[in-house]
């Protein structure tokens, strides 16, 4: 009975410790995804519920919306292509910062200085390169023959997500150069020498050596990079705003023209659930992929 009590005493008293974060989670995590779900299931107007239509506002978005079906195509599209090439730039530099012996300092600063700009100004920057006439990427284009005028690549459907793609990676490919540098800093050399010895070359060790002991951090930023990656839209409203016709729409940027352009806030709530599924889903799958082989390799 005694140690009962204790028992009971101890767990009081470190349930009163986690109090503030219990509090904490229920206030910012768990009432805002309740109120959310809630609000998919009503039409509104504004902010203002109109009436209970329950899944009525998701079948709209799976069946019959196909400005949403786009935004999801182009939304997992672009993700998938920007993680793919932050991940193989951003590892390409590391190996080659971690190369050079004088003027590291500078080398990482310089890439991963875009990182830590707002984002209003990379896309302002980005957007004035594109810009018929005057811009940098026609003025490239007018010194290979082409029409400066006809070089838009944020008026063309076919290339305007590719422009905001490289806009992307080339503001994070610098903070998973970091990332990768600080790992293949704690990598023993020992590994390298032996390598040498025997003949390997820098490709050779650096797929058998540096890329399989990377996969921890492979993992974490293959995560944190899809999760952040599907929900862009900063960038995306800075430079097109969905625009044209929808070529560059995600799911951020139709939810926020549907819950504050078109006022229709029941259905773009829908619309940011099923996005939630998708990050869980993918999220998952990633990390059932590479959480093997992470643990191999930290092991």
């Amino acid at each position: 009975m005694a140690s009962l009590r204790r028992f009971g005493r101890d767990g009081a008293i470190d349930l009163l410790f986690l109090a503030p974060t219990l509090v904490l989670l229920v206030v910012l995590l768990a009432y805002p995804l309740v109120s959310g779900i809630a609000l998919s299931l009503h039409s509104a107007r504004g902010f203002e519920l109109t009436g209970f239509v329950g899944p009525d506002n998701y079948v709209r978005a799976i069946v019959g919306d196909a400005v949403f079906h786009r935004s999801l195509v182009n939304t997992v599209v672009f993700t998938a292509a920007a993680v793919v090439l932050q991940i193989a730039i951003g590892l390409l530099l590391a190996v080659f910062v971690a190369d050079v012996r004088r003027g590291r300092t500078l080398l990482v600063l310089a890439f991963s200085a875009p990182f830590v700009l707002a984002t209003v100004a990379v896309g302002a920057v980005w957007k004035f390169m594109y810009a018929p006439y005057f811009g940098l990427v026609p003025t490239v284009g007018g010194a290979f023959g082409l029409d400066t005028a006809t070089v838009a690549p944020l008026a063309d459907t076919g290339t305007a997500l590719w422009a905001i793609l490289a806009a992307f990676v080339w503001r994070f490919a610098g903070f998973t150069m970091v990332v990768y540098l600080a790992g293949i800093q704690a990598i023993s050399r020992d590994y390298y020498d032996y390598a040498v010895l025997e003949g390997a070359g820098p490709w050779r060790r650096l797929r058998h050596i540096t890329w399989p002991l990377l996969w921890p951090q492979t993992l974490a930023l293959v995560v944190l990079g899809t999760i952040g990656t599907l929900r862009v839209f900063d960038l995306m409203w800075i430079m097109t705003a969905g625009g044209p016709s929808h070529a560059t729409e995600t799911v951020s940027t139709y939810v926020y023209s549907t819950a504050f352009r078109s006022l229709d806030v029941g259905y773009a709530q829908a619309m940011a659930m099923l996005l939630l599924l998708v990050i869980l889903a993918l999220t998952i799958v990633e990390y059932r992929l590479l959480d093997r082989r992470a643990e191999m390799a930290s092991s």
